[in-house]
């Protein structure tokens, strides 16, 4: 059974209501009509809005519309019921659905309804009682008879006694029983003092029926299907315009512009193309800031249209003196670079014989290049220098520059920018070049002083098309302010942001996220006496009248305050605001942007230099900024940063924390890829430093400094007894795994050699036979796409022995001009040169899986001979490619890193004599505890015995801070000299007694007297002797003439010593 909410009836066979309750129906949320309603308030408010294009074409009854009523203050959706003159003209009769309500409005106030408005059904519904029909009292003519009859129409007292029944119920309820075209049959039921009632109307009179039983049924929604698209004018018709720009084009041109922009998936220009196409097409200086200024699609297509034409106008044929090409596209690294010359490869610009040229740091290169019968060239600004240097007489027909991603080609590479754009003034200027087309292109996210320094200097009569708010308000010159305060003392802050004494109009817009901050805000400012207006979602009727007010401040002098929330300040379409106060936090960047555009009016034009010094003054931008928003500080503090604004120092201050904190809570994930490879990347994490020469194999080389392979003892090898292993197993048995899961470990036979892999991903099978999986080499570190049936069982004895493969960079080394990834001709000549090849490295760095190398040589052996030789070295291999440059700061900004760590040391590691093996490199992490482990060394230690006690002499000179501390097995000492933390931590060959040991200084040194548990001589000091210390707690000394490292202190000195 359903709850009713009955609002308006008709008549007993036509009334109106909501469901307000009941089980296994979905009620409407009134919250959500709520939303609605403010939703088209805003809409249908805004000033700027054209309501000749939202008018209905023709009117027709049944027709859905928007009407405002003025009783509800309110946009309401209706039902256009009849059409009727008046004396006003012509007027239609709606019928609210929301509210069950009959109005009439002027014919020309009938508004379309968006689409998102008509989204939630109409919030009441048409019902009529179940089972009964409208009766009258028929009378003879002679008035002898009465008799009750069917009638068309209902008879008035039980309309009246219907509605009087209603109104006297405290709970109505129905069970709905047929659902026709206009309206739904219920059986009713009334609680009228606390008796349930069923209702049935006949004529005057009602009978009512106790009734028990509780009948549910469900209901149907209703939903309109007719609905109004708005879409952006012209946005179609775009490219069409673009390409007809340019005169005579044929339709071959046209045609594959259309295949080209299929094929790169692009549907219909944005608004940035929208401004931008016409002006490149037509040759203008063009600069571009948008959210998509890193897309070449954003000036590509018109670009290449334009210099077409131009070719086939011999515009150019004047030119004949020089060879090269006449345009030149730069990009910020060869991965873009690569990207464009891919779409030049599909777009209508062959016949510009487009190139992409990348040189590295060899002079023979940039020497030996030819460029032939090319007019695009596509290259970066680092190449392009190099090119200027050997061959300048190349580029003397150039006139067309575009800087692809300028904001970054400046951040990059500002000194080659300057080169090349006065190269390109000075060819422009010449004589000869009088006539010819001269154009710069610039296009990127964000806006920059170097923009401006391009825009003012370098272009002639540019186009600016800037689509992002927040970049147009740094354009503009925006005075940003930024002032820190507790969430509690924002009302009592709020006085600092108003300019209560100027001789210019002041229109101070303050933005909310609330209508009760509406209220307090407005509160405080008019308890200032400065005249102020409020407006949020319950105020919408007063838009015209505070829109009005707003218009009408332009007196100097004078100030108005408007204090008012994101959604209606949307509505208002302000755009001479001469100060913002974001009281309440913007939640995005975009809604940052949209704030500070209700200012635009008053933004500098840099075009204007009078008007851009008169007005960049005259706006202002106030953020509150409370502990609530700390997690945007980042992003706030850049932002102001490139405002040129004042940062207070205790806003720096919490920004420092703030970054603290969050890089703690980093300290559990993975290490940049490039803080690995190139050591520059922010990122602190734990770091103890190792030094070790091993045999490296490499085994896939993922680039050209960062590899995955093996690290070869030369001991015996465990991989090459297990490799044998499941080669014997597998010749014997081989069973395929029927079911494959993810994170299963099994074999794969690549050739003649078996194969450990995990499985990453179990791809989706469709409709092929075989589906495939991502598999982990474990042993190579590589992944790979295969096949689900190629995977064989593997045995648990071949699952012991942990993965081998651990990652190896090579330091010192990184790309040239600034590139974050290496080009790939690079990383394909290493991995021809290394790939299997045995080598040797020294270790200088180790976390986890990660071991860094330097260096890192091929070694050779001479037949016959107990001499080797050095066949090359991969950091030099990687320069002498041109596309490398050395990298010095490498391990010095990792151990940097592990300096600003807070890494503890009260924790020691047992197992400190190790030799370093893949089992030693898992990717677990491991408590260090104390101090930075960069700073800690191990004393060089002498010893010898009696047969009571045995002597340790620390070669330490005047050591401070020192501990000692005994233990039955063990002995802990530390110190530090000249600023260096020595620590050592000895594991004792035999038992002594703590109590009975001490240590003093003697002649400036330390010296350890332990007292043996057990008389006799020790044939060692510690528990196991060996020759190689892999510690995370030390720095070893320098390789000995065998290459390998020795343990001070080691061996036993000479009975002949005595205790002084």
């Amino acid at each position: 059974m359903l709850e009713l909410c009955i609002l308006k009836v008709d008549d007993p066979g036509c009334f109106w209501g909501r469901i307000v309750k009941g089980a296994g129906v979905c009620v409407e949320d009134p919250k959500e009509y709520e939303e609605l309603h403010i939703q088209m308030n805003l809409f249908y408010h805004k000033v700027n809005l054209d309501i000749e294009k939202m008018r209905l074409p023709s009117l027709e009854e049944g027709q859905v519309c928007v009407v405002y009523s003025g009783a509800l203050k309110s946009w309401c959706r209706a039902v256009l019921e009849s059409l009727f003159q008046g004396a006003d003209g012509c007027q239609a009769l709606c019928f609210l659905v929301d509210h069950a309500k009959r109005i009439s409005v002027n014919a020309d106030k009938v508004l379309a309804p968006l689409e998102k408005f008509l989204q939630l059904p109409f919030w009441v519904r048409k019902f009529q009682l179940s089972g009964i029909h409208p009766m009258t009292l028929q009378v003879s003519d002679s008035l002898e008879k009465a008799e009750l009859v069917p009638s068309s129409h209902w008879d008035t007292s039980a309309t009246r006694y219907f509605r009087n029944l209603l109104q006297a119920s405290t709970l109505m309820e129905a069970v709905l029983c047929d659902e026709q075209a206009e309206s739904t049959a219920v059986e009713l039921y009334l609680t009228i003092e606390n008796m349930k009632l069923y209702c049935i109307l006949c004529y005057t009179f009602c009978v009512c029926i106790n009734i028990y039983s509780i009948i549910t049924q469900t209901y149907i929604y209703i939903y309109i299907t007719e609905v109004m698209e708005v879409l952006l004018p012209g946005a179609e018709v775009v490219l069409k315009m673009t390409l007809s720009a340019c005169e005579n084009e044929s339709s071959h041109t046209h045609c594959v512009w259309s295949q080209a922009l299929s094929q790169w998936s692009y549907s219909r220009p944005g608004v940035t193309e929208c401004y931008c196409w016409p002006m490149v097409a037509r040759g203008c200086d063009t600069l571009i800031v948008s959210s998509n200024g890193d897309d070449p699609l954003s000036y590509l297509p018109p670009f290449l249209t334009h210099l077409t034409h131009l070719m086939l106008s011999s515009v150019y044929s004047t030119l004949t003196s020089h060879t090269g090409p006449i345009a030149v596209i730069l990009c910020p690294g060869w991965k873009k670079s690569q990207h464009l010359s891919d779409m030049l490869e599909i777009s209508a610009a062959r016949s510009l014989n487009p190139l992409t040229i990348l040189v590295g740091h060899r002079r023979e290169e940039a020497k030996s290049v030819k460029i032939k019968n090319c007019q695009l060239l596509v290259t970066t600004p680092f190449s392009l220098v190099r090119l200027l240097v050997f061959h300048t007489f190349l580029f003397l027909r150039l006139c067309h520059l575009v800087l692809d991603e300028v904001d970054v080609l400046y951040t990059r590479a500002p000194e080659e920018m300057s080169t090349i754009l006065q190269h390109f003034e000075k060819v422009a200027a010449s004589e000869e070049r009088t006539s010819m087309p001269r154009q710069i292109i610039a296009a990127g996210r964000r806006w920059s002083h170097h923009a401006e320094t391009l825009l003012t200097e370098h272009m002639r009569d540019p186009c600016v098309i800037i689509t992002a708010p927040e970049e147009a308000a740094l354009y503009g010159k925006v005075h940003q302010i930024v002032l820190l305060c507790l969430d509690d003392t924002k009302i009592s802050t709020l006085p600092l942001c108003l300019n209560f004494a100027s001789d210019v109009a002041q229109k101070t817009l303050i933005i909310t996220n609330s209508m009760d901050e509406v209220e307090q805000v407005f509160t405080a400012v008019s308890s200032r006496g400065l005249f102020a207006w409020k407006l949020h979602e319950k105020l919408i009727y007063q838009f015209d009248v505070i829109i009005d007010q707003w218009r009408k401040v332009n007196d100097p002098g004078t100030h108005i305050v408007l204090v008012t929330t994101n959604h209606c300040v949307k509505a208002l379409d302000i755009q001479d605001a001469t100060c913002i106060v974001h009281y309440g936090f913007p939640s995005t960047p975009k809604q940052f942007g949209q704030r500070l555009f209700y200012m635009s009016k008053n933004f500098g034009n840099l075009s204007d230099k009078d008007r851009a010094e008169k007005l960049s003054h005259s706006a202002k931008s106030v953020l509150l900024l409370s502990e609530y928003n700390a997690s945007h500080i980042n992003g706030i503090l850049r932002y102001m940063e490139r405002a040129n604004a004042v940062i207070p120092h205790e806003l720096q201050d919490f920004a420092k924390g703030v970054m603290q904190a969050k890089e703690k809570q980093k300290a559990q994930r993975p290490l940049c890829s490039h803080l690995k490879s190139f050591g520059f990347c922010r990122w602190i994490t734990i770091c103890p430093d190792l030094t070790q020469c091993l045999q490296i194999l490499p085994l896939y080389i993922k680039n050209a400094s960062c590899y995955y392979g093996r690290l070869v003892s030369g001991k015996k090898d465990g991989y090459n007894s297990l490799a044998a292993q499941m080669a014997e197993h597998y010749a014997i048995e081989r069973l395929h795994a029927t079911k494959v899961v993810e994170g299963g470990i099994y074999a794969l036979q690549e050739e003649d050699v078996y194969h450990r892999v995990r499985v990453q991903a179990v791809m989706e099978r469709g409709e092929r036979l075989f589906y495939s999986v991502l598999v982990c080499f474990l042993d190579e570190g590589h992944q790979k796409e295969v096949k689900a049936h190629q995977l064989l069982i593997l045995p648990s004895q071949f699952q012991i022995l942990p993965p081998q493969a651990v990652e190896i960079i090579v330091c010192r080394v990184q790309p040239i001009d600034g590139e974050v990834d290496w080009n790939p001709k690079v990383s394909w000549h290493i991995s021809q040169k290394i790939k299997g090849v045995q080598h040797q490295g020294k270790i200088v760095l180790c976390l986890g899986n990660t071991v860094w190398v330097d260096p890192m040589v091929r070694i050779t052996s001479m037949p016959g001979l107990k001499t080797t030789i050095n066949e090359y070295d991969i950091h030099s291999e990687i320069l002498a490619t041109g596309m490398g440059t050395n990298n010095p700061q490498h391990v010095v900004l990792l151990r940097e890193l592990c300096q600003r760590a807070d890494m503890p040391l009260s924790k020691m590691i047992n197992n400190m004599q190790r030799n370093i093996t893949c089992d030693f490199l898992s990717t677990e992490s491991r408590d260090t505890g104390g101090e930075p482990l960069y700073s800690l060394f191990h004393p060089l230690i002498k010893w010898f015995q009696r047969e009571d006690s045995v002597t340790l002499t620390i070669k330490l000179v005047d050591p401070v801070g020192q501990t000692c501390e005994f233990f039955p097995h063990r002995v802990l000492y530390s110190g530090t000299v000249n600023d260096r933390h020595y620590h050592a931590d000895l594991e004792l060959h035999n038992g002594i007694i703590p109590e009975k040991s001490t240590w003093s200084m003697k002649c400036s040194t330390p010296v350890i007297k332990l007292m043996k548990a057990e008389k006799g001589f020790w044939k060692m000091l510690l528990k196991q002797k060996v020759t190689v210390l892999f510690s995370r707690l030390c720095f070893l000394e320098d390789p000995g003439e065998e290459g390998r490292y020795s343990i001070p202190g080691s061996e036993s000195a000479s009975d002949s010593d005595s205790d002084s």
